[in-house]
């Protein structure tokens, strides 16, 4: 996820205050703990990786499955946060709570690219959020500085403690896919083998 900045209110913000918000926004906001936050654009390399990560996957996926773009929310019950992923991939259709018909609470797969301002929050609060979610069986986690990969995965109902990692020439599986994503094809033609930029 991108840079943030905090909307200010007088109080703390219901979800309905969020929802007037989104419905009367260009921007896409979360809703943290009763602060409405709003989601800043990405980097360039953030969003070349964010896309090719939607090529890539949305070419693999079983026939039942569909990915999911950044402007998919999702409502997370155990800390009554609306959010927002770089990716998601539903299987079937999306089910939303009754408060929020725009809302998914049934990802599979999320898809997070690292940006060193929002990397605390996605291996934190971010990465809990998602993984309280029923449905979820993977937490993918894609840096836009190094050719790195790192997956938590949830194994016989348990999340990994620690994930895995994925470099250089590795490839990977993800629950829903056909076949297996290379680390190179994600970022050719993006960062070079020593995580420099190639997009100038």
């Amino acid at each position: 996820m991108g840079v943030k900045a905090t909307l200010r209110l007088d109080r703390r913000a219901t979800y309905a205050d969020y929802l007037a918000v989104e419905q009367n926004s260009d921007h896409r906001h979360e809703l943290i703990d009763g602060v409405i936050v709003a989601m800043a654009g990405g980097s360039d390399e953030h969003n070349a990786i964010a896309g090719r990560l939607a090529m890539l996957l949305g070419m693999r996926l079983e026939g039942a499955c569909r990915y999911y773009s950044p402007d998919q929310r999702f409502w997370i019950p155990s800390s009554a946060r609306g959010r927002y992923a770089d990716g998601a991939i539903i299987w079937g259709r999306p089910e939303h709570p009754p408060h929020d018909g725009q809302a998914s609470v049934n990802p599979v797969v999320v898809i997070e690219v690292l940006s060193p301002s929002s990397e605390g929050d996605d291996e934190g609060d971010r990465r809990a959020d998602f993984q309280s979610l029923a449905s979820a069986q993977a937490y993918v986690l894609v840096a836009q500085d190094q050719r790195a990969v790192r997956i938590y995965r949830r194994v016989g109902g348990q999340w990994g403690q620690e994930p895995e990692l994925h470099l250089g020439e590795g490839s990977f599986d993800l629950p829903m896919l056909t076949r297996p994503v290379t680390v190179t094809e994600i970022y050719d033609n993006i960062l070079d083998d020593q995580g420099r930029s190639l997009l100038s």
